[in-house]
């Protein structure tokens, strides 16, 4: 689909607002709020290996960083740790559930709730494994924001994380229409790739956001990361 025509039910005008508004954002104090995850991205593609021996050593390197875990790990929210306790237990299944929400050839909504229905299962067998284990949640059932920033580390210019506050804001202040009720990831999908090409057309964003990426420390490829920080900056 031309991406003009997946922006008809936006305001233009509003849209080019935005972008202003945002590359202004880029040249604020804010602006390397989400900047960590440009090096967590890196390590990723680094490091990811499903076909790894140690899968539960791969996963833990992959999601890694020198500046913040905050998006995996935090006193509240450990993704992060369940998952290498479900790899440790059951290996070859976590394997093929990552193997099926990376394929690109499925719609992304029934992958990831596939995904986190997975988790669920991981979970139950745990519980009944460790009765007297106090995890109740895997964390993946979190709107589907651990599942996506998956998919975005792992396809940086097909993906963006997912945060539903933020693209519900976002399609507001752009002038969508039709502003959807509950979780609505095709959609998403498709407005993403196509603030994607946007946001890689605009000459100011783009100068403004090389100038806190490092070559020597983050991915420096086109990311889809930025399409999560634009949507962030407009909330």
């Amino acid at each position: 689909t031309r991406p003009f025509l997946l922006i008809v039910a936006m305001r233009l005008k509003d849209l080019q607002a935005a972008l202003s508004e945002y590359a202004a954002f880029l040249n604020g104090p804010r602006a390397l709020q989400h900047w960590p995850l440009w090096e967590a991205q890196r390590i990723f593609q680094e490091h990811w290996n499903l076909d790894a021996p140690d899968l539960a050593a791969m996963y833990g390197a992959s999601l890694d960083s020198t500046q913040t875990r905050r998006y995996w790990s935090r006193d509240d929210y450990q993704p992060r740790q369940v998952m290498i306790r479900f790899m440790q237990q059951q290996a070859d299944f976590t394997r093929q559930m990552f193997a099926d929400l990376f394929r690109e050839d499925k719609s992304v909504d029934g992958r990831m709730a596939r995904f986190v229905f997975a988790c669920d299962e991981l979970l139950r067998d745990h519980q009944e494994r460790h009765p007297h284990d106090k995890q109740t949640t895997h964390y993946h059932g979190d709107g589907y924001q651990i599942a996506s920033l998956y998919l975005a580390f792992r396809y940086p210019e097909a993906h963006s994380p997912y945060s539903y506050a933020a693209f519900i804001r976002a399609l507001q202040r752009i002038g969508a229409t039709d502003i959807p009720a509950t979780h609505d990831l095709e959609r998403f999908d498709k407005v993403s790739r196509t603030l994607f090409k946007f946001l890689q057309n605009d000459a100011a964003v783009q100068e403004a956001h090389s100038r806190r990426i490092d070559p020597t420390r983050d991915y420096t490829p086109p990311s889809m990361l930025i399409v999560y920080d634009f949507m962030c900056a407009l909330s």
